[in-house]
């Protein structure tokens, strides 16, 4: 089963933490349940920004094997191999990959543009998902303002 899209984020005036957050917020009130794919170094300061990112909103979630997997609408995993997380929306974010895309309705591939290798990774990741999963693939990219455009 195909999956219905996947989503390139080109970050080039914001970090990861802060595009993330913002993505995270506007799926959740589209009722959508997320799971945050990254290394465990990551993992970790993406928890804290889900804390304290936007200090009006606190935006329920869960990390790793914590209790609660179940009830948090937002987990963030650094194991790519636990195929028990369930969720709507999937963010790779620092290269992650997973061979279980297909499960998640929109996959959200999150990369910095100051980093050639992430973007370089981003390049073929694109290439081979485009001929592996049959989604649709979109590509944005920040302009000078951080305003997302659609380029692809």
């Amino acid at each position: 089963m195909p999956m219905s899209q996947i989503d390139f984020y080109h970050l080039t005036q914001s970090d990861v933490e802060t595009a993330l957050v913002m993505l995270v917020q506007k799926s959740l009130l589209a009722g959508k349940t997320v799971l945050v794919q990254c290394p465990r170094p990551a993992a970790e300061a993406i928890d804290d920004a889900l804390w304290v990112q936007e200090p009006d909103s606190w935006i329920p979630h869960g990390l790793d094997d914590a209790p609660g997997r179940d009830k948090a609408p937002v987990w963030i995993s650094s194991d790519s191999t636990d195929k028990t997380m369930t969720a709507d929306f999937l963010f790779l974010l620092h290269g992650a990959e997973r061979d279980d895309m297909r499960r998640f309705a929109r996959v959200f591939n999150i990369f910095d543009g100051r980093s050639e290798a992430q973007v370089g990774q981003a390049r073929s990741q694109w290439q081979s998902w485009r001929e592996e999963n049959g989604a649709e693939m979109r590509y944005f990219a920040q302009n000078d303002d951080g305003k997302w455009e659609q380029r692809g």
